[in-house]
């Protein structure tokens, strides 16, 4: 499912906003404000107690969300790296083997950028460029090296073959799983324990009032669009990029004598 998070973030924040001023006003004409004064000493100590514990919950879930989405990037780095040390440390071996396993990685990252990451978008994954990159690990360990220059590269190709398929798992697992459900619920239903405890305090200037209230509502509900800006990595407004398979790319059409594609504007 692709989300406009910028839209669902403004959405989110005017929504929250709105209606917890309008709560306030339903409590200051339903409740005098004689009885709004009384709650002051107990409801003082069970809002700093309610916002405390809100307040930790709500930092570790956006703390967790951004570093997802670091870890989305680093994995996707990590992917595109070894499958570019594959290309290479290929050179070494018999130039037929060579020649299969440098195809087979220029036909990966061609499924990775033109199918995958499309699909990833919608939280789904494509079946072609997994297939491409189980060819590739069968035809690297499918080999038999010969010579003492072969027997030392070898080991180290299959190492970086089975980390392409390690990170890739990792990224297509990310991009199918954005934040639980339970998670926005503990976090919604918080959100309104929080906001509702403010509404019990008698301020004679209902205007103050009103904005202590929608300061408090703007604070949560800019964490909460954090959450939707980074829970999900693969989809949305701000998302990891493909540059990294894009520079493979580049490199292994040079390498292969493709001649490649000028970008948009680019003078040829």
């Amino acid at each position: 499912m692709n989300i406009d998070s910028y839209g669902v973030g403004f959405s989110l924040i005017a929504a929250v906003s709105l209606l917890s001023v309008l709560g306030l006003l339903f409590v200051r004409r339903t409740f005098h404000l004689d009885k709004l004064k009384s709650c002051h000493e107990v409801g003082g100590y069970l809002l700093s107690v309610v916002g405390t514990m809100y307040a930790v919950l709500l930092g570790l879930i956006v703390v967790d969300a951004m570093t997802k989405f670091q870890t989305a990037r680093a994995i996707v780095e990590q992917e595109a790296n070894s499958l570019a040390d594959v290309f290479l440390l290929s050179g070494s071996l018999p130039e037929e083997k060579s020649k299969k396993i440098r195809v087979l990685c220029n036909s990966y990252v061609k499924q990775v950028l033109t199918d995958e990451w499309p699909a990833m978008e919608k939280g789904r994954i494509s079946l072609p460029a997994r297939r491409a990159v189980i060819e590739l690990m069968n035809e690297v360990m499918t080999f038999e090296p010969v010579t003492e220059n072969q027997k030392a590269i070898y080991p180290i190709a299959v190492q970086e073959a089975c980390q392409v398929w390690d990170f890739r798992r990792a990224r297509t697992n990310m991009a199918q799983h954005g934040i639980p459900v339970v998670e926005w619920t503990v976090l919604v239903i918080g959100a309104i324990v929080t906001i509702i405890f403010t509404y019990f305090f008698g301020i004679e200037s209902a205007r103050a009032q009103m904005a202590m209230t929608c300061m408090v509502s703007l604070l949560i509900s800019l964490n909460m669009y954090l959450v939707v800006l980074f829970g999900s990595p693969f989809y949305g407004d701000l998302v990891v990029s493909a540059d990294a398979f894009k520079v493979d790319q580049m490199i292994f059409d040079n390498q292969l004598g493709f001649k490649p594609e000028p970008a948009e504007g680019q003078i040829q």
